[in-house]
């Protein structure tokens, strides 16, 4: 739970916990005066009870001030991120998006890191002088930095990275001399973390995050609390480690790199870290070179000026149109627009270019049973190996059905062995999470652990399995609110949507529903972008029963036709709209496209190859 949501929490609880942590205090109006933040008597602390401000306090004696995770935070001599779990077991409060949101499986061990031998050439303190630093020796000691010889680049500087319990977790190794952008190395297998949290402030609700170890070590030394990005602005992965971590702030400023690379990776920590975060500019490539060229007091100076002058970032929501160059020559470059976003994994689907984008919303329907959520397990598993990151809330089927039927799939086994099974959970682990609830949500909950499962781990499709378990079937004004609150989610967050619905039931089921079939509201077809239908051939699977109970010979004829026809009834982006067969595989419970195909894994049995 975010810092900023926990002090919202806990706002309307300020008269009982001013009573029991100052129990001296006097209720002056609206209120509570006492004399510090540790009960002693007088009146020169404030504490608001009511109102807008509720919670917040300040020491007119000392100028310190906050909110009540502040106020506790001094007062029991806790650090921020201890007071604010005494307030959660105080007040009962729970953090709802980590327990429903769960990974498939948890994450193997990361290595322990080995320091390098240390060296003392000089050349170290000398590189520092030349990045504008004093007292070098000092410098090294308190950044826990030294220098390390290396047959292929010199000398490097090695940065150890350590976690709030001042564990070392991460080890990065920087040539002292190089050309151009030095050419960083780590070892494998490391958790990839902040670098800087050995020397950050305690109790700060304030982050600079910083683009390199030599900018954080600089913006440290210029008295600003700063941590550094472990890859640059190339990878974000140390967001999901850090994120509880990150929670503590109620202010991030982000400083990176003045340059297209920093912009982009200011803009997607911004997306991740939401609206707490500052973007700043200032005069330099970065916070180090900015000391080099100014000295530590001008330095100081530009960056508080940049501070007071910098902007939250904007919602998602509002951009200016500068930002739409890609999309505008994508919209006139026909190759590129049809090709945009992931495929299917079925070539008579992609071969149509299809594609489903980022900002889009798919409603599938289909009578019960006619296998929509098996269908949608594939297409999870075929973007899973095109990289892209899932989650499925299957509020009709238990996590362990889901997954038995998935592991089927990918697999290409009825029953795989254990082997196998715990390599396809390596395989789908990093990018496969599950909705779990044991009780049926209210949409406004769902669309919460969506959005921080987009924030925290960078999910980009979502598959909501069935509407009808958020809203009911005759509830039209209700499926109507969920679609626009769905449409917002997917244009805010640029994320995949694909919504389960089923369709109404005519004379029989012997024709495939159509866009006008669907049970509910026409704005589940109106506000999607795309529309399929997923319809059942019961008649031929009726027949082939028949004929293995009884032992007759199938119908040549109905034998050939398709078990399932997945037919795209609307497709706002693209050209085609049309009827796809496909063969289903009872064993491996997988969608093949001809009937002579054999069903393929998506992981070897005997390796962790992907096909």
């Amino acid at each position: 739970m975010e810092i900023a949501i926990l002090s919202q929490e806990v706002a309307h609880h300020s008269r009982s916990l001013c009573r029991e942590l100052l129990p001296d205090g006097i209720v002056k109006g609206n209120n509570y005066r006492i004399g510090n933040v540790y009960g002693e008597k007088g009146d020169s602390l404030s504490v608001q009870l009511e109102g807008e401000n509720a919670g917040n306090w300040k020491d007119f004696e000392s100028g310190d001030g906050g909110d009540l995770i502040d106020l506790v935070s001094k007062n029991l001599g806790l650090p921020i991120k201890d007071s604010m779990e005494w307030l959660k077991r105080r007040y009962g409060i729970k953090d709802n998006a980590k327990r429903v949101v769960s990974s498939v499986k948890k994450a193997k061990p990361f290595s322990v890191p080995k320091p390098p031998a240390q060296s003392n050439t000089g050349e170290l303190h000398q590189f520092l002088e030349n990045r504008g630093f004093k007292d070098v020796g000092e410098i090294c000691a308190r950044h826990k930095i030294y220098e390390t010889e290396d047959l292929g680049s010199g000398v490097d500087c090695v940065f150890r990275f350590f976690d709030q319990k001042k564990e070392l977790v991460f080890i990065k190794n920087k040539p002292l001399n190089y050309d151009g952008n030095p050419a960083m190395c780590h070892q494998a297998g490391q958790k990839p973390i902040l670098f800087g949290w050995h020397t950050f402030p305690l109790n700060s609700r304030t982050l600079w995050l910083v683009e390199g170890e030599m900018d954080c070590i600089a913006a440290t030394e210029l008295g600003f609390p700063a941590l550094s990005l472990p890859m640059g602005a190339n990878g974000m992965t140390w967001i999901d480690h850090e994120w509880d971590n990150l929670e503590l702030f109620s202010e991030i400023v982000i400083a990176t790199d003045q340059d297209g690379a920093g912009d982009k990776a200011a803009e997607t920590i911004a997306q991740r870290l939401g609206d707490r975060c500052l973007r700043i500019h200032f005069p330099a490539k970065d916070i180090n070179q900015l000391l080099i060229d100014h000295g530590v007091d001008v330095a100081k100076s530009i960056l508080d000026d940049a501070y007071d002058n910098a902007k939250w970032t904007d919602p998602s929501s509002l951009q200016n149109v500068a930002n739409f160059e890609d999309d505008i020559d994508s919209f006139f470059d026909a190759a590129e627009s049809e090709l945009t976003g992931f495929a299917s994994g079925w070539s008579k689907i992609d071969d149509e270019d299809i594609r489903f984008r980022s900002g889009e919303l798919w409603g599938i329907s289909g009578f019960n049973g006619s296998g929509k959520s098996m269908w949608l397990n594939q297409l999870s598993l075929n973007a899973i190996r095109q990289g892209k990151k899932v989650l499925i809330a299957s509020m009709e089927m238990t996590p362990r059905y889901t997954l038995g039927r998935m592991m089927r799939q990918a697999t290409a086994q009825r029953l795989p062995v254990k082997e196998h099974r715990g390599k396809t959970l390596d395989w789908l682990s990093p990018n496969l999470w599950l909705f779990v609830d044991t009780l049926t949500p209210k949409p406004d909950d769902l669309l919460k652990v969506f959005e921080y499962a987009y924030r925290r781990y960078g999910v980009e499709v979502f598959i909501i399995d069935s509407m009808t378990n958020l809203v009911r079937h005759d509830d039209y004004q209700g499926q109507q609110v969920l679609m626009e609150k769905l449409v917002n989610f997917k244009l805010a967050y640029k994320t995949t949507l694909f919504v389960v619905t089923h369709a109404r039931k005519g004379e029989s089921e012997s024709k495939a529903p159509g866009k006008f079939d669907v049970k509910g509201s026409g704005a589940i077809t109106d506000l999607a972008d795309g529309f399929m239908s997923v319809w059942k051939n019961k008649a031929k699977a009726e027949h082939l029963n028949v004929c293995k109970q009884t032992g007759q010979i199938p119908d040549p004829e109905i034998e050939k036709k398709y078990d399932v026809n997945v037919e795209i009834l609307k497709n706002r982006h693209g050209m085609y709209e049309g009827r796809v067969g496909f063969y289903f595989d009872d064993a491996s419970c997988q969608y093949l496209e001809r009937q002579s195909s054999t069903p393929k894994a998506y992981v070897k049995a005997k390796t962790s190859s992907i096909f």
